[in-house]
């Protein structure tokens, strides 16, 4: 047997038996105690994301909430770098901006980024060095559901959605006359400067609020090479015999990694007996580096000039969100965003390319009334958008896509044991794209779940889901150079295919969960097999006048599977103060059923462990987690070794007046690590060692 595969086994092995052991440490302490172990306040938070008002452990499907204080410690310069550690969770690292979450090995169009509940309708999910133009600095919560959520908002979630929460909004009016908060936050590796600041304000049914934030970031420190050794030896070997080259390597930092980003929003609000009206409108500027991403400008003498490309992003966003509540029949939720968004890449002084969107996402709710042990909802959403790329990197024609839905969501409650969840979508899509053959199609979801209370400590929460996935744009008509991933992207009209059909994929989650006196744990399993998945292939040929490789989407059959798991024990409560041990692992693996090819980017076996104390308001914790190596990789795509990443922060909370200051440390051994769902992972490593200074004033 190969060596590395069984120490990858052996690293399973412990990472189970780690949180097997938890389970088993929760069955005793079941036995032993029959005091409730306290909950954590996140758990106990009603998820947005679901047509009812239901809290984490009332849901089928895998759900998970990062808030409050511990959102302000994790709080990166880009959305996927503040998730990047949650379970089941990851990042396309594109440098510290460019960063967009990764949900169980699925990225891009396949993980649907929202603002409270309404698309972002930004292009960042079609290439990686376009950012997320939602900002969490301000945001209360996010959600994350982990897996198939197509039947939520549509076929693009096919690998889970990421809910941005705010506050702009209010369903309800102020209890005091004003009330706001003050954060600011320094990180030492990304030379992050950040302010943010937000107020709202009022009497009697109308409610006022205005929040606007600042971030200035420098080159990132690196603690050795960018490139990675087996990226160097690489080149080495290509260039052996010839003469050396005068240009050294980077080393200690990565060049155009800075970034400018400032935002803000306004909104008033009507909160009555029977419901709200509310309208916002908010702004985001966005000016960054992209790194490894280069033009190279005439001759001189046989040498090329290198210009470096920055991205000059804009935001304007119009939310429009209210609802009533009649008396008899149920209550209906409308929410409506408008979006203009652009951003413009200059090489140099020049502008290179354009992208502009201009989006309208329509959203009906309706939560009828109890019928017994029956409640549900039923909606309809419509979502429109016109996309324009213009100039030397267009490699997606303009086009136009609209979506209309109908869905349903039901839960029935036979008896205190037993909770019953069925949902179900039917969504049509259409793309134009001038002089091209247009996309007409139609979409059908459903899914089932349930969850069995076995004892007051046990639940077992069962979700199958059978859903389809259009293409989209970039699938079916790509055409040209990318070169922020370095590669020639074709689609399926331009190779001859026609359109593509739709993606079907049949999934199933099990999770186990348990929690009393001294323990609370879970453990979650899935399998996803999807007929004709539509992945991006290297064809093993080189573009002469691009001098790039040529990629093809292609359909193929895939299947991917994994868990995530984690275990809360507590290990002293006392006068003298708390303490607690957090156990935690994830895992995924996705392949090519028809060649037996890995998929793509798919995150290694990640497992860790941390401790946390806290007495009164100080709170003190420490936590490492270890990154496995990738040795199973996709064709054109080089291994990534392990890391350990090692983190501790100290922080204190103050009730009145509501202060929370906190210190945290990051990669405090300054260990080179590389995250291998980031197309750059060869280019741009994680940031070194790191130092994180925030406060938050709250009034």
């Amino acid at each position: 047997m190969n060596p590395n595969r069984k120490l990858t086994q052996r690293r399973l092995t412990v990472a189970l038996l780690a949180v097997s052991l938890g389970g088993y440490a929760g069955m005793v302490a079941a036995e032993d105690g029959d005091e409730q172990y306290d909950e954590h306040a996140l758990d106990e938070i009603v998820v947005e994301g679901i047509p009812l008002d239901r809290k984490i452990k009332e849901l089928a499907q895998p759900t998970s909430i990062i808030g409050g204080d511990e959102l302000a410690k994790k709080q990166a310069a880009s959305l996927g770098e503040t998730l990047a550690h949650e379970l089941g969770v990851s990042s396309t690292y594109f440098g510290p901006v460019a960063s967009r979450p990764v949900i169980r090995g699925q990225y891009g169009e396949r993980i649907r980024v929202l603002s409270n509940g309404l698309d972002a309708m930004d292009a960042s999910a079609l290439s990686e060095d376009h950012a997320v133009s939602i900002d969490s600095v301000l945001a209360e919560r996010i959600e994350i559901i982990r897996g198939p959520a197509t039947l939520l908002y549509g076929s693009g979630a096919a690998g889970g959605i990421i809910n941005v929460v705010d506050k702009r909004i209010l369903e309800s009016g102020l209890e005091t006359g004003s009330t706001g908060s003050v954060v600011i936050g320094s990180d030492s590796a990304t030379g992050k400067e950040a302010v943010a600041a937000e107020v709202a304000f009022g009497s009697g049914p109308v409610a006022f609020h205005l929040d606007y934030f600042q971030r200035e970031t420098d080159d990132i420190e690196i603690p050795g090479f960018a490139e990675s050794a087996r990226l160097r030896a690489l080149e080495e070997e290509e260039h052996e015999g010839e003469e050396e080259h005068e240009d050294e390597e980077a080393f200690g930092s990565v060049e155009n990694t800075a970034s400018d980003a400032q935002g803000g929003a306004a909104s008033v609000t009507y909160a009555g007996d029977s419901g709200y009206l509310g309208l916002s409108i908010s702004r985001y500027d966005n000016f960054y580096g992209i790194p490894g991403h280069h033009h190279e400008e005439g001759e001189a003498e046989g040498e090329e000039e290198e210009e470096i490309v920055k991205v000059d992003l804009d935001q304007t966003r119009f939310d429009l969100r209210g609802g009533y509540r009649f008396a008899d029949i149920g209550e209906l939720q409308v929410k409506i965003a408008s979006n203009d968004y652009k951003h413009v890449e200059l090489e140099g002084d020049e502008i290179g390319t354009m992208y502009e969107t201009d989006g309208l996402d329509t959203r009906i709710e309706f939560q009828h009334r109890p019928f017994g042990n029956v409640e549900g909802a039923i909606g309809f959403q419509h979502k429109t958008l016109d996309f324009i790329a213009l100039g030397d990197e267009a490699f997606v024609p303009p086009s136009d896509t609209q979506e209309t839905s109908l869905f349903a969501f039901e839960e029935w409650r036979p008896d205190d044991l037993w909770t019953l969840q069925a949902s179900a979508r039917i969504e049509n899509v259409q793309i134009d794209a001038p002089g091209l053959p247009g996309y007409d199609d139609t979409a059908f979801g459903f899914s089932v779940g349930a969850i069995r209370a076995i004892n007051d400590s046990y639940t077992v929460a069962v979700n199958y889901a059978l859903t389809e996935r259009h293409p989209n744009a970039a699938e079916l008509y790509s055409d040209g150079a990318h070169v922020a991933v370095q590669r020639i992207e074709l689609g399926s009209v331009v190779q001859g295919l026609n359109l593509f059909s739709k993606e079907q994929s049949s999934n199933i989650d099990v999770t186990v969960r348990g929690e009393n006196e001294r323990i609370e744990w879970s453990v979650t399993a899935f399998l996803n097999d999807v007929s004709d998945y539509i992945v991006l292939q290297p064809t093993g040929l080189i573009d002469t006048e691009e001098d790039l490789p040529i990629f093809e989407y292609a359909q193929t059959d895939a299947r991917l599977y994994g868990f995530e798991a984690e275990a809360r024990i507590e290990l002293l409560d006392t006068d003298s103060g708390h303490l607690h041990t957090r156990l935690f692992t994830d895992f995924v693996y996705g392949e090519d059923d028809k060649t037996g090819a890995y998929l793509p980017r798919l995150t290694p076996l990640r497992y860790g462990i941390g401790l946390h104390y806290s007495n009164g308001g100080f709170s003190a914790a420490t936590e490492a987690t270890f990154h496995s190596e990738q040795d199973k990789v996709a064709n054109n795509e080089l291994p990534t070794d392990s890391y350990t990443l090692l983190s501790a922060d100290v922080s204190y909370a103050l009730g009145e007046p509501d202060v929370y200051i906190f210190l945290r440390g990051t990669n405090l051994t300054d260990e080179e690590a590389r995250q291998h769902a980031s197309p750059l992972k060869d280019l741009v490593p994680l940031p070194g060692r790191s130092f994180q200074l925030g406060l938050r004033f709250g009034f």
